[in-house]
């Protein structure tokens, strides 16, 4: 039997009502009236997260603010596919904005949905499947950092980043440090060697962390955009990866010397510098080996 794996946002407004998408009528797959959680594939060597993130803001025009795993659902005997089990990866997210601007060429309309209405609308049959499993299930409060935590509070802000040519390939980490009021402290980058981009973005962290211990700093912000590394240290995803708990626990060790941190995440095109160390360290290595052959 094969399996369909997927991923699917539930995306809730101030009133609780359901964010749905109505197919544009060019498609094959279902009646022009079927409405449908935002959702789609996972591409080849992206997260779950990075896939939802992604798929948002295809299909809706807008940034994630954040996003929780909520759940992952399996189902079977859906009439077009009874012969393949279905797997949804389903995160409740929090969009950045309100103004939605939808894929034309993928849906014609959208629909904020109260539970009343999810009983009676024509919704495809996938996600009125995760809909009725997590019927009973609340999505998680979402807050971001940056409503709550106060950046003039700490000592320092070390961005870093972390990149694979290959995944696995020649890697390598960045980082980038400034005061709470955007005064450049450091900045550098390192080759790693041959490793995967998730590894890489560990040692990344570790090094950052390192850094801010080196200079002597009691309360640090990290700014990381890899969403997995940071539900991974904020106890919101429990790590599965054998190859990732060695620095998960060096990191976790390194963190408790300092009296007080704060791992945030970030859109990539806030982290351009540490990701611009990354690939300088990549040409320096890159440069070295043609050098050397």
């Amino acid at each position: 039997m094969k399996q369909r794996v997927r991923v699917a946002a539930i995306i809730r407004d101030e009133k609780h009502n359901t964010l749905l998408l109505q197919r544009s009528r060019g498609r094959l797959s279902s009646t022009p009236a079927s409405l449908e959680l935002p959702s789609g594939k996972i591409n080849f060597g992206e997260q779950p997260e990075e896939a939802i993130i992604r798929i948002i803001h295809d299909q809706v025009g807008t940034f994630v603010q954040q996003v929780s795993l909520l759940d992952v659902v399996t189902f079977t005997n859906l009439p077009d596919s009874s012969s393949i089990v279905n797997l949804y990866v389903v995160f409740s997210v929090a969009l950045s904005s309100t103004g939605l601007q939808l894929n034309l060429d993928r849906y014609e309309s959208f629909s904020w949905a109260s539970i009343d209405d999810l009983k009676y609308i024509s919704i495809d049959d996938a996600s009125r499947s995760i809909i009725d499993i997590l019927h009973d299930k609340p999505s998680p409060q979402i807050t971001t950092s940056s409503a709550t935590d106060d950046s003039t509070s700490f000592d320092a802000i070390i961005f870093t980043d972390g990149g694979s040519r290959g995944n696995p390939g020649p890697s390598a980490v960045g980082y980038y440090i400034t005061t709470s009021t955007g005064e450049v402290i450091d900045r550098g980058g390192e080759f790693i060697g041959v490793t995967s981009s998730r590894q890489a973005e560990y040692l990344a962290l570790r090094l950052g962390v390192e850094k801010a211990l080196q200079l002597g700093f009691k309360s640090v912000q990290f700014k990381l955009d890899n969403l997995m590394v940071v539900n991974h240290l904020t106890g919101v995803y429990q790590i599965k990866n054998r190859d990732i708990w060695p620095l998960y626990d060096d990191i976790k060790n390194l963190l408790g010397r300092l009296d007080h941190y704060l791992i945030s995440h970030i859109k990539r095109d806030q982290n351009i510098i540490a990701d611009a160390e990354v690939n300088k360290a990549l040409d320096d290595a890159q440069k070295k080996i043609i050098t050397l052959t």
